[in-house]
C-alpha cells in the first residue's frame, strides 16, 4: 500500500485503517533516535485516499494482533466511573481525576471523558469515537480561568488529525498521529498547536489493587507550539501503559532534563463514592 499516512474512517461496515507497514507519521523530534516524520494531508485529500485504499487494510496481516480489550471498558462504563491517578516521584504534583462514561447515540458507540483540576472544576473534556478498528477523537474542549476566582471558560479546538488508540497492532507498529490546536482565551492572535505521536512497543504488566494484570506499553512524542508573535515550541518524549480491562494506568512525560511528569492509576470510583470521599458535589458528563 503506497500510503505514508495513517488515520481512522468513521465507517464501520468494513476495515478502515490505512497504514504503510512500520511506517512512521509525525514531526521530526532533535533526537533523531526517536525520528518521526510529519505528514498531514488536507482533509478532502485524507477523505479520498480513505475510500480509494479502504480495500487494502493491514488489518487482516499476518502478525496483527487484537489490542481493543486495553483500552478503556466501553461496556463497563455506562454508568461512568472516576478514574484517580497520583503522581510518582514528584510529591508537588497535584492528583488527576477523570470521569469516563461510554454512550451509545443512534449507530454511534462513544467515550466521553471529563477531567478535572484539584479544585474538582472542569479541566479538560473530551469525546471519541469507536469505530471499526480503533478510537477517533471527535471533540476536544480546554477549560480556561478568566478571572482570579477560578471562573473558567469553555475553549473548543479544531481537530486535524483525531487517532487515540489502534485495536490492530503488528510489529513494526504505525505511529498514530493526533493533531489540534485551540486559542487560548485573552490572548488575542495567540494559538496553541499540540501534535501527539503515539506507537505500540511492548507487552508489560501493571499492578492494580494486588493483582498482576498484563498491559501494553506505547511510546509518546508531543510537541506543543504556542503562537503569539512568533512561536514557542516545547518537544518531549514519554511512555503511556493502558492495563487490559481497565485502559490508561501510568503515563509518563519527560518535559525537560529536571522535571518529568509522572502518574499512574490508584483508584476507580463510582461517581457517588468519589463524591462521598472527598465530600464534594461535581458536574457530571451528560
Amino acid at each position: 500500500m503506497d500510503l505514508n499516512n495513517l488515520i481512522f474512517s468513521k465507517k464501520k461496515s468494513s476495515t478502515t485503517l490505512l497504514q504503510r507497514g512500520g511506517g512512521k507519521v509525525g514531526f521530526e523530534p532533535k533526537n533523531n533516535s526517536n525520528r518521526f516524520f510529519l505528514i498531514i494531508f488536507k482533509l478532502n485529500l485524507i477523505l479520498s485516499l480513505a475510500f480509494l485504499f479502504l480495500f487494502f487494510s493491514c488489518q487482516n496481516e499476518k502478525g496483527t494482533r487484537n489490542i481493543e480489550a486495553y483500552y478503556f471498558p466501553l461496556n463497563e462504563l455506562k454508568k461512568g466511573k472516576v478514574y484517580e491517578y497520583q503522581p510518582i516521584g514528584n510529591e508537588f504534583d497535584p492528583p488527576i481525576f477523570w470521569y469516563y462514561k461510554s454512550m451509545k447515540q443512534d449507530d454511534g458507540y462513544y467515550l466521553l471523558g471529563m477531567g478535572y483540576d484539584p479544585e474538582f472544576n472542569p479541566d479538560q473534556f473530551i469525546r471519541e469515537e469507536k469505530v471499526s478498528n480503533g478510537m477517533l477523537l471527535l471533540d476536544f474542549y480546554t477549560y480556561e480561568s478568566v478571572d482570579s476566582v477560578g471562573n473558567k471558560t469553555q475553549v473548543q479546538a479544531d481537530i486535524a488529525a483525531g487517532n487515540v488508540f489502534p485495536f490492530y497492532v503488528k510489529k513494526p507498529a504505525n505511529v498514530l498521529l493526533t493533531s489540534l490546536s485551540w486559542k487560548p482565551e485573552g490572548e488575542d492572535g495567540a494559538k496553541i498547536n499540540l501534535v501527539r505521536n503515539r506507537q505500540f512497543t511492548n507487552d508489560t504488566s501493571f499492578v492494580f489493587k494486588n493483582k498482576n494484570i498484563p498491559s501494553v506499553i506505547f511510546k509518546t512524542i508531543e510537541l506543543i507550539e504556542h503562537d503569539e508573535q512568533g512561536r514557542l515550541p516545547i518537544e518531549y518524549d514519554g511512555t503511556e501503559v493502558y492495563a487490559k480491562n481497565i485502559g490508561l494506568v501510568r503515563f509518563k512525560k519527560n518535559i525537560s532534563k529536571g522535571y518529568q511528569m509522572a502518574y499512574e492509576l490508584k483508584d476507580i470510583y463510582t461517581m457517588e463514592e468519589f463524591e462521598e470521599k472527598f465530600r464534594i458535589k461535581i458536574g457530571l458528563v451528560r
